[in-house]
Parts: structure tokens; C-alpha cells; sequence
């Protein structure tokens, strides 16, 4: 149902303009790492229940070089409060400001998560962090950037586009990954308003991003401000928030004006982002033997993580992202409606994958559970400098929601996920009436009701389709047999939308060079809710930027097939001689060919 990957995985690149990329000074006296020996003591300031920054002390046990990369240094400690020992390293607690004679030596970062007798834990050094703020800052005004391909940032792509696949998510790299290994304090996604059979469904998605994903009672508090982000306290990276919300929880490591560093390693690891922030309040502290978490609430976005490097989240404050506005209806029997919203936070990979999920729960959690059901959907994408998209689909069937929401995934990720530039999406709107019954049809038999043929005669089909409660439905097609074709072999099609796309496609995938190809191809999609019927006269000509060029001349084929060209081309099989369609009461599938000769 979802496409294989072949190119471009890269975070949100929509512009935010003159954020800073220069190497702040900071009035907060700092201590380098040079200056930092074994038996130094210090503390740590964090947040464990509420907004209030307590103070935990550590002593030093050394320096170790290149530890996350080369001449990266990391400051190994060991906790010295009985609270910290007993917990262990706590994800959320990462970028917790670490002080000696107070001065900032960096954020409590790492942490052997297993052994809870001894609570070690690995700082990194105020200097690397800082580094992220000189990151040189690639974006453009928001057409000029989002136009670029995924070539090295700020350079035009070189990549002939040619036939390009999207996939919903990274291959995940695997390595080494144990409970004695020193690494980043885990800082899972945590989920709230998501049930765990939604999450089940979309496992393998979040596995190919490499997140760590935790269902919590987590929700929203509006008592938190901008003011709110000081060093010390929790900041967290929203992804959605509304009906659904994810989120993870850092803590601030410094603040000074509106400029945040944070976690004092990846979160994403996506380079330069557009990421929501926001302030959150501690509701505890989970104490678990595998590895503890803060749980939180998070409030209202402020302010945007415009890094996401090695050594440190960056953010500002002030500047709020673009984000897309959900909005979800549906109709169910027995009179139900039920309305869901959020806003969602705007990225090539995560934005798809987490449509997808509000889709399908907001699915789950009205019609709970019905053995039998069919949505009949319009959804309706709002993309700037486009007139909207929109799809209709019905879904019937065991895994009915389940290929709406896969489907919403695979459509959504074209529209991010392409060579070409990230459309930005305003609105994603999706109405959906859903009864309790499974509506299907597909194909029981066509009969040829028609004699020899000739040139102006017409082709007589009775097709006949096996419905839902077993009722079948007749349906009488005439096809016109041109003029001036005596002799000619046809080939009649009958099929669901999915058939007819291959056939015009000619076996491959669509083709485009530019966004307002993909969203043209996307706007040309047939429906499931229609059979199908075409003439097709067997003939070779090409695709070229998804449109069909049949029948060209010999020096034509040569030069748009030449490697120079940049044109996407694709060769087709058939041509399309008459098509027409109607309508079924829901789903229909299936396909069947006749063959039809001409006199």
C-alpha cells in the first residue's frame, strides 16, 4: 500500500528567516573543559514536579575525548543525592545546566541508564553546545528554499528527477544499543489521545524514524507563558497539539533574550528545523528500573527549535512556526458526530505519519470497535498557491479505516516528500460518514451482447457486479467502434480506479518534474467508488511529465529519451481510445480484459 523509498528524507524546510546563526556571548560565566578535574564538585539545576528548579549535586570523575564524534569531549560524573541515585538518569532531565563554582560547565546529557546503585552521568561541554548557534543558516525566502531539491544546502539538486517513489520514513540505522553504554538520556515522544491499537498499527513507521514512542496522560496547560523558559526548566518540541498531542520534554540549558540551547544532544538529529516550542510543567517523576521519565504538560507554543544538532537543541523565542490546522468530522450511526482538531507541526516525515495516526484514531474512537463499517471520505488539503486538493474515497471492509489512514499517508508524503519542493499545507480537512455495514462490489461477469464488428458500429457490454447481501446489479455499456478502423484489434478494459491508473500509466509509477506536477497527478486520481470502462488500442508512447504523448515520430522518442533531457519520461503501452465509468453504492475492486477485433 506504501510506496519504497528512493530519495530525499530531510526535516521541514520551510523558510524562517534571520534567525541567528552567529555564536552568541554569553553574560553567564562558563568554565572549560580544560579547567575541569576529577574530585571538582557541582550541581545541576532541573525541574521534577511543577515549574520550580531544584538544585542536585555531582563530583567529577574525569574527561574522556572523543566521545559522540572526533575531539568531542564529554564530562563523566557521578550523582551525589540519594533521590538521583536511586532513579538513575531521568529522560526529560537532559540539558539540565551543570554549574561548578558557578560557573556553566555544560547539560547533563547522558547517563547509563541500567545501574541504579551508582547514577554516572555524561555532561556536555558549554563550548560544543554553543557551536550550534554558528551553524551556518542556509535558509532562503520560503519559495526560493522549498523550490531547491535535496542536493547539499543552499546548491541547486544535479539529479535528473526521472521516475522517483516517496517512502513514509529513514531506514533506521542499527548499531550497538546496550543498557552499560553511556547515551542520551531517552527523551521519548510521549503521546496522549492516541490508543495503543492506533500506535500498534503505525509500529513500523515509527521504527524506520528511530523514535521512541510512550503513551502518557499528558495535556495542556495554558498557566504557562514564554516566560515560563529559564535555565533549568522543562521546554518541550511539540509535534501536534489539540485533540492529540506529542511532545518530548527537555530542560533548558541556557537562556538569555530570546535564544534557548536545550538537551545538550539530538533530538531529531534534522540539522536546521522549524519545530514548535513550548514550556511545560513536571507532573512527577517515573522511577523505573529500565529507565525513569518525567511525566509532563505542555503548554502553549512560544517560540520555535530552529537547530537540532550533535551537542544541543537551539530555539527561539517570539517566532512561532507554521503549522497546519487539522480539522476532522464524522458521522456515525445513531445520530453520532463527533469533531476533532489540532495543529500540526510542518515536516516532510512526521507530518504524513501523524495525519495518518489522527485519522485513524478518531476512527477507532467513534466507531469503537464495529465489526462492520464503511467511510465514505472527503478530505480536502489547503496548500499555499494551489487551488485545494481533495480526494474522495470510501473504505469498506475488516481494514476499511486502516486504508483510509495508509492512504492519507502515502498522498500526504508526496506532497512533502519529493525532490521538487514541500508544499505547504494549510488545512487538512477530512469529512467522513460511516455506516455499519460492509459496501463492495466487484466484478461477477460481462457478457458481449454484440455481433461481428465494424467501423461505426458499437460494442455492447452487460457487466454485472456481485454486491453487498449478495444482490447483483446489471449495467449495459456501449462502446463506438471508430471509423476507418477495419482490421484493428482493441483490447476493452473494465476495473477499479487503481487498474485504470496502471493502465494509462503503463505499468509505472507517475511521473513529474515540479510540485504542480505531483499535485496535478494527485488531483487526477480516479475514484474507488467507480467501474471503469476503456478502449484501449495497443500503441507505444511515452509519459512525459505525466502527461501522455501517443504514436511519436521516431526523432521525437529520441530526443526526450536522450540522458540529457530532464524530463521525466516513461514509456506507455495502450492508448486510449473512449472511456467512460459509473457509479457503485461503495467500494468497488477488481479488473477483466476483452480482447475485440474489428472487420
Amino acid at each position: 500500500m506504501i510506496k519504497t523509498l528512493t530519495i530525499y528524507l530531510a526535516g521541514a524546510l520551510l523558510a524562517l528567516p534571520q534567525l541567528r546563526s552567529e555564536v552568541p556571548t554569553l553574560s553567564t560565566p562558563m568554565m572549560p573543559v580544560s579547567e575541569i578535574k576529577p574530585g571538582m564538585q557541582g550541581e545541576w539545576r532541573t525541574t521534577i514536579k511543577g515549574s520550580a528548579v531544584e538544585t542536585f549535586r555531582f563530583e567529577v570523575l574525569g574527561t574522556a575525548r572523543n566521545f559522540i564524534g572526533p575531539q568531542r569531549d564529554v564530562i563523566i560524573a557521578k550523582a551525589l543525592d540519594a533521590s538521583q541515585i536511586e532513579s538513575g538518569p531521568v529522560g526529560g532531565m537532559s540539558g539540565s545546566p551543570c554549574f561548578i563554582d558557578g560557573k556553566l560547565i555544560g547539560a547533563y546529557a547522558y547517563g547509563y541508564l541500567w545501574p541504579k546503585e551508582q547514577a554516572i552521568i555524561g555532561i556536555t561541554p558549554i563550548a560544543d553546545m554553543l557551536e550550534t548557534f554558528g551553524k551556518e543558516n542556509h535558509r532562503q525566502p520560503d519559495k526560493a528554499r522549498r523550490g531547491k531539491g535535496a542536493g547539499a544546502p543552499g546548491e541547486e539538486a544535479t539529479l535528473r528527477p526521472g521516475n522517483w517513489q516517496v517512502q513514509t520514513g529513514h531506514e533506521r540505522l542499527e548499531g550497538l544499543s546496550l543498557e552499560s553504554v553511556l547515551q542520551p538520556l531517552p527523551a521519548p515522544l510521549m503521546v496522549a489521545g492516541v490508543s495503543a491499537r492506533t500506535l500498534d498499527v503505525f509500529k513500523e513507521e515509527f521504527d524506520k524514524l528511530g523514535v521512541d514512542v510512550m503513551r502518557a496522560p499528558m495535556g495542556f496547560t495554558s498557566e504557562l507563558s514564554a516566560d515560563s523558559l529559564k535555565t533549568g526548566s522543562p521546554v518541550a518540541g511539540v509535534l501536534i497539539t489539540g485533540d492529540f498531542m506529542m511532545a518530548a520534554t527537555g530542560t533548558v540549558t541556557w537562556r538569555e533574550g530570546d535564544q534557548i540551547l536545550a538537551f545538550g544532544h539530538p533530538f531529531f538529529g534534522a540539522g536546521d528545523e522549524l519545530m514548535p516550542m513550548a514550556p511545560a510543567e513536571i507532573i512527577t517523576v517515573i522511577q523505573s528500573l529500565p529507565r525513569s521519565f518525567k511525566l509532563s504538560n505542555t503548554g502553549p507554543v512560544v517560540g520555535t527549535i530552529y537547530q537540532d544538532r550533535l551537542t544541543a537543541i537551539a530555539g527561539e523565542v517570539g517566532r512561532i512556526p507554521p503549522m497546519t490546522d487539522v480539522n476532522i468530522s464524522i458521522k456515525a450511526p445513531g445520530d453520532v458526530e463527533r469533531s476533532f482538531g489540532g495543529q500540526l507541526y510542518q515536516n516532510r516525515s512526521w507530518s504524513p505519519l501523524i495525519a495518518a495516526i489522527t485519522l485513524l484514531e478518531s476512527l477507532f474512537s467513534t466507531m469503537e470497535f464495529a465489526d462492520e463499517q464503511t467511510f465514505y471520505t472527503k478530505l480536502t488539503l489547503d496548500i499555499e498557491g494551489f487551488d485545494p486538493l481533495v480526494f474522495d474515497h470510501v473504505a469498506t471492509g475488516p481494514e476499511g479505516a486502516m486504508w483510509l489512514a495508509f492512504n492519507l499517508l502515502e498522498n500526504y508524503s508526496m506532497l512533502l516528500r519529493n525532490p521538487f519542493e514541500m508544499a505547504d499545507v494549510k488545512t487538512l480537512s477530512i469529512e467522513i460518514e460511516a455506516v455499519d455495514e460492509w459496501i463492495y462490489s466487484s466484478l461477477h461477469a460481462i457478457q458481449v451482447r454484440s455481433g461481428e464488428l465494424r467501423p461505426g458500429d458499437t460494442l455492447d457490454l452487460a457487466i454485472t457486479l456481485n454486491n453487498y447481501l449478495e444482490e447483483r446489479t446489471r449495467h449495459a455499456v456501449s462502446i463506438p467502434i471508430p471509423a476507418g478502423t477495419a482490421g484493428e484489434a482493441f483490447t476493452v478494459f473494465v476495473g477499479d480506479a487503481a487498474a485504470a491508473d496502471r493502465v494509462d500509466r503503463g505499468g509505472t509509477i507517475r511521473t513529474a518534474d515540479s510540485l504542480a506536477g505531483i499535485i496535478d497527478n494527485l488531483r487526477d486520481a480516479r475514484t474507488n467508488q467507480r467501474v471503469y470502462v476503456k478502449m484501449l488500442r495497443r500503441a507505444k508512447g511515452m509519459n512525459v511529465n505525466g502527461q501522455r504523448l501517443d504514436e511519436l515520430p521516431l526523432s521525437v522518442r529520441e530526443m526526450l529519451d536522450s540522458k540529457r533531457s530532464p524530463t521525466p519520461i516513461t514509456d506507455t503501452r495502450y492508448v486510449t481510445v473512449w472511456e467512460t465509468d459509473f457509479a457503485v453504492p461503495g467500494a468497488f475492486g477488481g479488473e477483466y480484459i476483452i480482447n475485440a477485433n474489428v472487420q
